[in-house]
């Protein structure tokens, strides 16, 4: 059995309204997708169903932990994920390219497959610039020794001395160098 079917939501047997459907996401999960970000993580995902005759309305809630690796020091460390995200399926006979936050089913599925859009909503949430966060007493948690070390390559804007190469002293002249 391939381990992602397990984050599918039956519908076809639903009354219509609102159902709630609870899963578990962890480090088997993002290892299913190949070149994830996201390597290890626990979190919790809380999918509200609200059924119609017409489309159905997914909300996500996302929270948990994931693991990021630190732009600054390349350690990794945790990172407290809370999302909310809302997917809207409609049916339709004809294939319909899916939109943003819009899919489209064909009127006699019974199930939708939400594993995709689970991992897609975690990466959404993610931020741009990852590091560590501050310490309680407002210091880097950075590996030190990374950081020392970045600080002894940083460039202090001191320019250096070039050697002269007469070849560019005619040009130097024309542009006012």
């Amino acid at each position: 059995m391939n381990y992602l079917s397990q984050f599918t939501l039956p519908f076809s047997g639903l009354s219509e309204g609102k159902h709630q459907f609870d899963f578990k996401v962890g480090d088997r999960f993002f290892a299913e997708f190949e070149g994830s970000e996201v390597e290890k993580g626990e979190l919790e995902v809380r999918v509200e169903l609200e059924k119609r005759s017409t489309y159905l309305r997914l909300i996500f809630s996302i929270n948990g932990v994931v693991q990021l690796v630190c732009d600054r020091c390349l350690e990794n460390f945790n990172y407290p994920l809370e999302s909310k995200r809302e997917l809207l399926v409609k049916f339709s006979e004809k294939p319909i390219e899916d939109e943003a936050e819009m899919i489209y089913l064909h009127p006699s599925a019974f199930q939708v497959e939400i594993a995709q859009f689970i991992y897609e909503f975690v990466i959404l949430s993610l931020p741009i610039r990852r590091i560590h966060p501050d310490g309680e007493d407002g210091k880097s948690l950075c590996d030190p020794v990374m950081i020392k070390k970045l600080e002894e390559l940083r460039y202090h804007g001191k320019t250096l001395k070039e050697p002269d190469d007469p070849r560019w002293n005619e040009l130097r002249k024309i542009i006012g160098n």
